[in-house]
């Protein structure tokens, strides 16, 4: 029995004292940044999730493509939000869902030239601007994709379509046309009309490889729990 107990309590601090770091980019509503500090639906859910397990470490922003890249190659670190695909199955472990995405083009209200009714029509247009190491670069390039422009900057891709710069900006759905319209730039700004998206999946929280199962387990049950008693919800309609 004192056995049983010990075991409980070194579980316990080991629990308590849970030390991922936490790295993420603003992508609102997501992930927004202030100058009272972060904000967003995975920045409220994760700190609550960082809350009922003990881990007191700050949240960091960092640019897309060097957050992967830590979160990838050290051990230690977690990405969020990270869409889950084929391609990057193995290379993080999960936790999640968070979110769901949709993977679609968009392009500027005036090129009435481009009549984009496919995969196939994408192809043919003379650049469509992706942020490295995206989802969008990494799954247009698997379907054979030839005209990606990598921008360094995912910030500058929209100002690149604005300005006529680029034809096509493949961008997840949801989240780029609540940034559309708090810019005010829904009718400037149009989703192509395709049968079908670009790609769709789920979105995580993507630990290094190398972080203890154990880890991993807990926090996904914890983050099952927020689903369960309604905390998910109301997180998510703060930002409705």
């Amino acid at each position: 029995m004192r056995y049983f107990i010990f075991l409980l309590l070194i579980n316990s601090f080991i629990f308590s004292n849970d030390d991922t770091k936490l790295l993420t980019e603003t992508w609102t509503p997501y992930q927004i940044e202030t100058k009272d500090g972060l904000k967003g639906i995975s920045v409220d859910l994760v700190q609550e999730i960082q809350k009922r397990v003990g881990n007191k470490n700050k949240i960091k922003v960092f640019p897309w493509n060097r957050g992967y890249d830590i979160t990838l190659n050290k051990k230690g670190y977690a990405l969020f939000l990270t869409t889950r695909s084929k391609q990057r199955e193995e290379l993080f472990k999960w936790v999640g869902p968070i979110s769901s995405m949709k993977l679609v083009f968009f392009k500027n209200a005036h090129r009435d030239d481009l009549n984009i009714n496919s995969l196939e029509d994408a192809k043919k247009v003379r650049s469509i601007v992706v942020a490295k190491k995206t989802i969008s670069n990494q799954k247009l390039t698997q379907l054979g994709f030839e005209n990606l422009e990598l921008n360094t900057l995912s910030d500058n891709s929209l100002t690149k379509l604005m300005e006529g710069n680029v034809d096509l900006y493949p961008v997840e759905y949801h989240a780029f046309m609540y940034k559309l319209q708090t810019l005010g730039l829904k009718n400037k700004i149009i989703p192509v009309k395709m049968k079908e998206p670009i790609f769709e999946s789920q979105l995580y929280i993507a630990f290094n490889k190398d972080t203890d199962d154990k880890v991993i387990q807990k926090w996904q049950r914890v983050l099952d729990d927020i689903k369960a008693d309604g905390t998910y919800e109301k997180i998510v309609l703060k930002y409705k």
